[in-house]
């Protein structure tokens, strides 16, 4: 019996290498979740193992179900309609690779997600940013370098449409070319900054206030005050030079009502001390929020002090509004955002978009030990952000490696462990397309799919008149 089972599930693999290739693809990009610290939940680490292979296999199934029925729209159309139907399968598979994104998401959401977050961690685009071909996403956005890859390997694969796949493959390569070309060199001044790599129990000796910006990690400000701001950041108190900084503090809420705590970006100079605070906005399932579908499985399972673990020690209570960027001078506007929203594009096109002639991330990635998969990931996002809205991003990190890209996403600097990295940046005012923009691709693959099913479902199922004929 099992021997037959087996050869069944070969014949079905030699049959559909397609689909084949799209599951392993899949699991390896989700696959970071069976080594993060979700395992040691509540202390158990058999049970956090059995939540991390749940949720392994509901992402990985969900989108393959998902990348899946866009191939099977694509061969549809391709065998319905003439050769020029090609061009519209970018914008499908655009808007498939964003429900991809979407819909795992929204299905994870907790009491403190936003409908608006995504989770595209097993995006193509990821591969694509870190070639020349990323140039285009300045033109096409996230989702649209997605779409040209599927649409491309949907056409491979179909052995009668195999020679078009040169089309979408020369309309992303003009992009790219142009969007490089336009972009490539940034419109405003240098200014010297410092990021900080080192852990949260190893911090690095305070910084001098010879930088003009000091980005510190997730939680590096914790239990600083202005009264000890020189824990952090040499006040030399006949300078009159401001050295202006940004990173986060765990505040817990005084009444002691809610569980959790309050991520807050904190702002400030070496003069002024403590200038602003934004809590933070968008959360990442599983890591500062508690999805829905896990809480109802730990109830049904009488797993309380797990839920109660993860309310108190991991919790994140979410910001009302979304961050905004923080203005040193009038040349150096610096687009700040708290880890969790280097996986969503809009956060910092919204940034962009704004003003931010500079961008910079800072994070904790302790909970994923090390991951050299999830490090790739997260760093070929801060190369997206960097590319697509042509702006130099500084990530400072707990536990991970800390650099600055340039506006074309090329690493000017990078260290790992308890470093003080000191780099000069340059600003930009440019704004790209995608900048002004956004993700257009899968909106219009949105219309398309509509007046796809909108004509199946109308005008190809109804009826033809019958003309009469007269008797003779």
């Amino acid at each position: 019996m099992v021997k037959k089972k087996l050869k069944t599930i070969k014949n079905k693999v030699k049959n559909k290498p397609l689909l084949t290739g799209i599951v392993i693809w899949y699991v390896f990009m989700w696959s970071w979740v069976l080594f993060t610290d979700t395992l040691d939940l509540a202390g158990n680490k058999t049970q956090g193992f059995i939540v991390a292979l749940i949720v392994l296999a509901f992402n990985v199934a969900l989108s393959t179900v998902i990348i899946w029925q866009g191939f099977r729209v694509a061969k549809w159309l391709l065998k319905k309609y003439p050769s020029w139907i090609v061009i519209t399968l970018v914008p499908l598979f655009a808007l498939a690779d964003w429900l991809v994104a979407w819909i795992p998401a929204a299905l994870w959401i907790g009491p403190q997600g936003r409908l608006d977050s995504v989770l595209p961690l097993a995006t193509p685009s990821l591969l694509v940013i870190n070639t020349p071909l990323g140039f285009g996403a300045r033109f096409v956005g996230f989702f649209g370098l997605a779409g040209f890859f599927w649409a491309t390997i949907a056409l491979i694969a179909n052995k009668n449409y195999r020679k078009l796949a040169y089309i979408p493959v020369t309309i992303l390569v003009a992009f790219s070319f142009i969007g490089w070309l336009a972009y490539k060199t940034p419109n405003g001044v240098d200014f010297k900054a410092t990021i900080i790599s080192e852990n949260l129990d190893d911090h690095v000796p305070p910084v001098d206030n010879q930088s003009d910006l000091v980005v510190f990690p997730e939680y590096g400000m914790d239990e600083i005050t202005n009264d000890n701001l020189d824990e952090r950041l040499a006040r030399i108190s006949d300078s009159e030079h401001k050295t202006f900084f940004l990173g986060s503090q765990q505040i817990f809420p005084e009444d002691g009502q809610q569980a959790g705590h309050l991520n807050t970006l904190l702002y400030g100079n070496s003069i002024d001390g403590i200038t602003l605070a934004q809590d933070k906005y968008r959360l990442i399932p599983g890591g500062e929020d508690l999805p829905y579908l896990l809480r109802t499985g730990l109830r049904a399972t009488n797993q309380k002090d797990t839920l109660d673990y993860f309310s108190y020690a991991k919790g994140v209570i979410k910001g009302s509004q979304q961050l905004q960027p923080l203005k040193v001078n009038d040349d150096v506007i610096v687009g700040a955002a708290v880890c969790s929203s280097i996986i969503s594009p809009q956060d910092y096109r919204e940034f962009t978009s704004n003003g931010a002639t500079v961008l910079s991330n800072s994070a904790s990635l302790t909970i994923f030990k090390g991951s050299p998969l999830f490090a790739w990931q997260q760093k070929s996002f801060a190369k997206f952000m960097a590319i697509a809205n042509s702006r130099y991003f500084l990530q400072s990190a707990n536990a991970a490696r800390a650099y600055m890209l340039d506006n074309n996403g090329t690493t000017k600097a990078e260290e790992s462990g308890t470093k003080i990295i000191n780099v000069t940046a340059t600003t930009n005012t440019a704004k790209t397309p995608y900048t002004l923009i956004g993700d257009w691709l899968p909106a219009l693959g949105a219309l398309m799919a509509s007046y796809l099913i909108f004509r199946h479902k109308y005008i190809a199922k109804k009826p033809k008149k019958k003309t009469k004929t007269k008797n003779h």
